[in-house]
C-alpha cells in the first residue's frame, strides 16, 4: 500500500524530528530574555537550563512521546523589539519522529512569551 503524498508530507511536518518558529516581540531584550528563562522552567520535564548570551538551552527529559528534546531559545535585539527564535528537536538522534512533540514543546514556550502586539515574521 502507497501512502499518499499529501498525507506523508503531513506526518514529516507534524512529527518530524526538530521543530522551529520565530516571533518579534515588542518589549525590551533583557525583560524578553528573564521571561524565557521563567516560561522555560514551567515545560514539564525540563532540567538542565543553561544558556550564553542570547541563547537559552534546556533538556526535557524522557517521556513517552519521545526520548527526550533539546530545547533553545535565541534572542536578539531587532529594529521592533526583541526576535525570539524558539526550536525544540529530538536528543536521541535514531529518533525518526517525535509525535508532535517538538512542536507542542515550541507553541508552549510562545504562547508564555508573547505578548499583544507580537508578530511572527515567517508566516
Amino acid at each position: 500500500m502507497r501512502i499518499p503524498w499529501r498525507v506523508a508530507a503531513f506526518i514529516l511536518e507534524t512529527m518530524a524530528r526538530s521543530y522551529e518558529k520565530r516571533i518579534v516581540i515588542p518589549a525590551d531584550v533583557n525583560a524578553v530574555w528573564q521571561r524565557a528563562q521563567e516560561v522555560l522552567a514551567t515545560v514539564p520535564g525540563a532540567g538542565a537550563i543553561g544558556g550564553t548570551p542570547g541563547v537559552l538551552s534546556a533538556s526535557i527529559k524522557l517521556n513517552w512521546l519521545s526520548y527526550g528534546e533539546n530545547v533553545t531559545i535565541g534572542v536578539a535585539e531587532v529594529p521592533d523589539g526583541t526576535g525570539v527564535r524558539v526550536r525544540s528537536e529530538c536528543s536521541f538522534p535514531l529518533q525518526a519522529f517525535d509525535w508532535g512533540k517538538n512542536k507542542k514543546n515550541v507553541e508552549q514556550i510562545l504562547r508564555g512569551i508573547e505578548l499583544p502586539g507580537s508578530y511572527y515574521p515567517d508566516s
